[in-house]
């Protein structure tokens, strides 16, 4: 399965953002949650990880508090 980091970073501008949200989606996963794609693309993804970034990348979870991620990029002329 191929995520395409570059979608996920027009999304989310904040580049270390994406793994910390996957990292606590996987985490959700594994101790009660049930992924919001089919289950063929489950079986096709084959671990947590990459299924949170693949939910991250369709739209189906989103990182709230974005706006104050703006904080963290830098203004570079």
């Amino acid at each position: 399965m191929i995520i395409n980091y570059d979608s996920l970073l027009k999304r989310i501008r904040h580049k270390y953002a994406i793994p910390v949200a996957a990292a606590k989606r996987a985490e959700d996963l594994e101790d009660f949650g049930r992924p919001k794609l089919d289950s063929a693309t489950v079986r096709a993804a084959g671990d947590k990880i990459t299924v949170a970034l693949k939910e991250l990348e369709e739209g189906y979870i989103r990182i709230r508090n974005e706006e104050m991620l703006m904080i963290l990029v830098p203004k570079v002329k």
